[in-house]
């Protein structure tokens, strides 16, 4: 069973991994605040593999600061990072079927290394590195990824996740908000 929004752009070779099934990364219920490949004049000033972004590579979840972020999907924590830009404080974990990433965190509960299941407790949500107002970043890289795609090597989360666990932002769904 697989789940399809067709909002924004899809960064390429989207559906050619199957058997993806992902829980939201994080405890309640947060609408998106940005979409897949939105804002892409922002973004470009970010260059993952040396290639300016084509637009915001993941889905941000609006949230209150110190939200449970929790793994979509059991894997190992394959790095944390800590930065005044970008990501800020972050968590990534390797899946059978690549990586994920949650990011803008206020602080880490996991550690190098560690094994986590689907669920689990990586920390909680915040405002830190390039960011204006509490939110999640999530991403996904699927495998085999391009790290100088134009996204990051990550690709849309949202076709991976069940539509009943999403609140899709006013203009996603053919609603008219002011300035959109």
């Amino acid at each position: 069973m697989t789940f399809t929004f067709v909002t924004q752009p899809l960064a390429p070779g989207l559906y050619e991994v199957e058997g993806i099934y992902l829980t939201t990364p994080f405890e309640g219920r947060h609408p998106i605040t940005q979409m897949w490949g939105e804002n892409p004049d922002f973004y470009k000033q970010f260059k993952p593999g040396g290639v300016p972004l084509k637009g915001h590579n993941g889905i941000d979840f609006g949230m209150p600061n110190g939200t449970k972020i929790l793994a979509t999907d059991a894997g190992q924590v394959i790095e944390i990072g800590t930065g005044n830009t970008g990501f800020g404080r972050y968590v990534k974990l390797r899946h059978w079927w690549g990586e994920s990433l949650c990011a803008h965190m206020q602080s880490v509960s996991v550690e190098s290394g560690q094994w986590v299941e689907r669920g689990q407790l990586l920390g909680y949500s915040n405002n830190t590195g390039t960011s204006t107002g509490p939110h999640l970043h999530f991403g996904i890289r699927t495998n085999p990824y391009n790290r100088s795609d134009g996204w990051g090597g990550y690709t849309d989360p949202l076709p991976f996740m069940d539509p009943v666990d999403i609140i899709l932002p006013p203009y996603a769904r053919g609603i008219r908000v002011a300035g959109r």
